[in-house]
């Protein structure tokens, strides 16, 4: 008989946020610098990994993702928890980790054909990807519009997904409390490198694009070398859990960076360049 991780989904009520696994940051993360050219000064940045497997940004990621989902959520009415998973017995045992991701994802599309149907419309949602205990992957997602329990579970036994499905309601106000139970750090962090994690329905994104001023470039030293080599420094801000320097804004840099950042197109855009310690020295 198969048994189900009781521990997965939107009924475990206990946090693993204080047993996560300890991971080391990224080897480089923190290392590099991003230098910009704006309004007459020099903006400096530490260039972070952002990787969801690094120990320094995965945390303050998913953070930051949670706010995110729960403000959407909040904005859009989001209120009924969806679980769909897949049936170990319908997916192809030699496949991997991955095969068995895009197989949930096709299913998801013609599921949401379906969904399109007999709404009437298209949902609006937010998904969630986690692999259960047993390793095979499922989705969570927040909808707004009722979808009969037995419905569900045909439609998506029909398009190839398992059994195993669940909706239940949620105070809107509490599902920064249920997003907790089960977007964590193990939970992304497992995940193949590339993987989507988080998806939406057309017309609603989590993280806006803002286009940047000026221009930009990116630098293998860390910013603590070039805090040395800059003149007329303010602005400066610090990590509160370390004090490292996050960013500052400098008056004046190097000749040859000044010139470089002169020379790169008008138009904002990132370039990588990755000069010596030895030929900023003489400059």
């Amino acid at each position: 008989m198969r048994t189900v991780d009781a521990r997965s989904g939107f009924n475990y009520t206990k946090h693993n946020c204080n047993s996560r696994r300890l991971r080391p940051k990224k080897q480089n993360c923190g290392k590099y610098t991003l230098i910009g050219s704006v309004n007459q000064n020099y903006p400096h940045h530490r260039f972070r990994c952002k990787s969801y497997a690094c120990g320094w940004c995965g945390p303050r990621k998913i953070r930051q993702l949670r706010r995110r989902i729960v403000h959407h959520a909040l904005m859009h009415g989001l209120q009924r928890f969806l679980t769909l998973t897949l049936d170990p017995k319908k997916l192809n045992p030699g496949w991997d980790t991955e095969q068995e991701i895009t197989y949930l994802f096709a299913a998801w599309r013609k599921m949401r054909v379906y969904l399109q149907r007999k709404l009437g419309k298209s949902l609006v949602f937010i998904a969630v990807l986690e692999l259960q205990g047993n390793g095979h992957p499922h989705l969570h997602l927040l909808v707004g519009s009722y979808l009969p329990k037995g419905w569900i579970s045909a439609s998506w036994q029909a398009l190839g997904g398992g059994w195993a499905t669940r909706i239940v309601f949620a105070d809107v106000h509490r599902v920064a409390a249920y997003l907790s139970k089960y977007l964590t750090d193990d939970s992304l962090h497992d995940l193949p490198p590339g993987t989507r994690r988080c998806s939406t329905s057309r017309g609603l994104a989590l993280f806006e694009r803002k286009k940047g001023n000026g221009t930009w470039i990116l630098l293998r030293e860390p910013i603590e070398y070039w805090r040395d080599h800059a003149a007329g420094v303010s602005a400066e801000q610090f990590e509160t859990e370390d004090g490292r320097l996050i960013s500052f804004v400098a008056a004046q840099v190097p000749g040859f960076l000044a010139a470089r950042l002169r020379n790169v197109s008008r138009s904002p855009k990132l370039s990588i360049e990755l000069p010596s310690h030895i030929s900023a020295a003489r400059t």
